[in-house]
């Protein structure tokens, strides 16, 4: 008997559950309760329709930001017919016949006009809170990317000297990256790279070309094949084929040899750091992204004596300009031949103090933020 009395009770809801009313319910009622509320207080108060039109408004704009703008049109009419029936119950001498219908016209236009421009108030504010979460997500995506792409910290090489340098253009981010990762053998692999365009989508894809790198650059020693798989994986990961990618990948050997094998794909030939010459041999082929077919590229081979470094960097180097040019002002880039004279006034240094001059200069010569950004890895032989 106690069983079947457990059972019963565990199988039919509390009292107080089964008749608890739902939000939408509960802001039916105070809908219609404002309703009723404000018609009894005209008739208590014994005015004219003035109470129905002043105060009919405010059931009308919570109906409306709790339930659109349909049920808002609904009580809108409500009002109306309120408006009516109170002229109905309680003549009044100045609204009659077309006086009647003029105003009943008019509340009906001061009701639906005041539910439509709250309607199209609320659907713009709430357009622009999802365009600002929307952004500000964006933001955080964009901050994790950039933190992934251009890390703080580079590996610790016992024979050499590394440091990386990255400053942001004004406005959108764009797709510089860099890799530095260890190879076969003990070689260590280099690797600048740009996507073309800015914004989200394109850290997007320097991700995953910087990734795709650094997984093969674990397997491969060779930047032509290396260049070529991430040609391959971006091919086949990507659908935009307009969006292609610049990279110059360098693998540094095991000393005591420490020979420089290179290759670029539509990318700039790294220079040497202390004399800003050009490494030989190579040829810059395609950027990543163009084709899936495999890019025709030639390497270039240097040796990296004692004391001897390279320098890698993007476009935004030799192409540095002020993001915010004066109307009538010519446009005047850093230019290759200001950031050699830079590196070659550097010589010697570490790796890190070029890198710091660089930035140095090109700040002076922006006069302010930069209109693209700049990624540079020094390397030099310990």
């Amino acid at each position: 008997m106690d069983g079947r009395q457990e059972h019963a009770s565990a199988g039919s809801p509390r009292r107080s559950e089964r008749f608890r009313p739902s939000a939408r319910t509960l802001r039916l009622l105070v809908i219609g309760a404002l309703l009723i509320a404000t018609w009894v207080a005209l008739r208590l108060a014994t005015q004219s329709g003035t109470a129905v039109s002043m105060y009919s408004l405010v059931p009308i704009l919570l109906t409306v930001f709790w339930f659109g703008l349909p049920a808002g049109l609904v009580t809108a009419a409500i009002a109306t017919l309120l408006f009516l029936a109170d002229n109905q119950l309680t003549p009044s001498g100045r609204l009659v016949g077309g006086t009647l219908a003029l105003g009943t016209v008019n509340r009906s236009l001061v009701f639906l006009g005041v539910a439509a421009l709250v309607s199209l108030l609320l659907r713009r504010e709430r357009a622009l809170t999802l365009r600002v979460r929307a952004q500000q997500d964006e933001l955080a995506e964009l901050e994790s990317l950039r933190a992934v792409l251009t890390p703080a910290e580079l590996p610790v090489v016992p024979h050499l000297q590394l440091a990386a340098s990255f400053t942001p253009a004004e406005g959108l981010a764009a797709g510089d990256f860099y890799l530095v990762v260890p190879g076969p053998g003990g070689c260590t692999t280099v690797v600048v790279g740009d996507v073309v365009g800015h914004g989200l989508e394109a850290a997007r894809c320097a991700a995953f070309v910087r990734a795709a790198l650094s997984t093969f650059a674990r397997f491969s020693a060779d930047p032509v094949q290396l260049l070529q798989l991430a040609n391959a994986a971006l091919a086949e990961g990507s659908a935009d084929s307009s969006r292609f990618v610049t990279a110059v990948c360098l693998v540094i050997g095991a000393p005591p040899e420490l020979e420089v094998r290179w290759a670029a794909a539509g990318h700039d030939v790294p220079w040497y750091l202390d004399t800003g010459a050009t490494l030989p041999g190579g040829r810059v082929s395609t950027p990543l992204g163009i084709g899936p077919e495999a890019l025709t590229l030639e390497s270039g081979t240097a040796t990296l004596h004692p004391g001897a470094g390279i320098l890698a960097f993007t476009d935004g180097l030799p192409e540095g300009r002020s993001a915010r040019r004066s109307p009538g002002r010519t446009l005047e880039l850093f230019g290759e031949d200001r950031a050699r004279r830079v590196v070659q006034a550097q010589c010697g240094a570490t790796p890190a103090q070029v890198l710091d001059a660089l930035v140095a200069e090109m700040a002076r010569f922006a006069g302010g933020p930069l209109a693209d950004d700049v990624c540079l890895v020094a390397v030099r032989a310990a």
